[in-house]
């Protein structure tokens, strides 16, 4: 690979990912907090087959999150969208499609976001929080969301459930090892390899009701630590 290649790649992928997910103090990552309250957060859907059921887990705990939803596929199901509202959710943006941003052009990057906001905007969904795809970012994907006055939020523990070799119990036993107060948690309720989303909403039937002895309280993300999160690094 010539020098060229190198720059470009270090330029364009490497140098933006590394900032903004490790440096950039804007990007929400985690909220400081020493109460017991965390964000679950669901990326990729919605899904026909698997959000629905994750709906219903969510009612009989009675516990509210957000979902970082792709544009294109809440265009699909509505219906879901709106169940979403209904119930008490929290919807955020995920992008047009789940396209890694290392890979698209300054004007792909803008047209699929502002794209993605017109199908959301039809459906009564305000974008006000964005996770880019895989949470990579190319020189331009926060400087577009800014300018849409969108909140940029990633994510302070996965239990990489999107994976096949990630089972039930290990998705258990990642979480409730790992969750600490003030996590913003990400899982998914779409996408991943075959079934990986019905592993997760396994994985949640025991976890859930542990956390919650445990004292742990679930909130919306935009109001992680008493809805001030956002506003100490904005």
């Amino acid at each position: 690979m010539n020098v060229g290649i190198w720059a470009l790649l270090l330029s364009y992928a490497l140098i933006p990912n590394f900032y903004y997910r490790n440096m950039c103090k804007k990007v929400i990552k985690k909220a400081e907090s020493e109460d017991k309250t965390i964000a679950l957060t669901f990326d990729d859907g919605p899904d026909p087959n698997y959000t629905p059921q994750l709906l219903d887990l969510l009612k009989e705990n009675d516990i509210k999150c957000t979902f970082f939803v792709i544009a294109e596929q809440a265009q699909k199901h509505p219906e879901l969208i709106q169940r979403m509202k209904r119930e008490g959710h929290y919807i955020g943006l995920h992008n047009l499609k789940h396209t890694n941003e290392t890979l698209i052009l300054p004007n792909k990057t803008k047209k699929q976001l502002s794209e993605a906001m017109r199908i959301m905007a039809e459906m009564g969904v305000k974008v006000k929080y964005f996770r880019p795809p895989w949470g990579m970012f190319n020189p331009f994907t926060y400087h577009y969301a800014k300018e849409n006055n969108f909140k940029v939020i990633l994510w302070s523990i996965h239990a990489s459930d999107w994976s096949r070799f990630k089972t039930v119990q290990n998705i258990e036993e990642k979480l409730l090892r790992d969750v600490k107060p003030g996590d913003i948690v990400l899982l998914h309720d779409g996408r991943g390899a075959k079934g990986a989303p019905k592993r997760t909403i396994e994985a949640l039937k025991t976890v859930l009701p542990i956390l919650k002895e445990r004292g742990y309280k679930f909130v919306l993300a935009k109001d992680l630590q008493g809805g001030n999160a956002y506003e100490k690094v904005s």
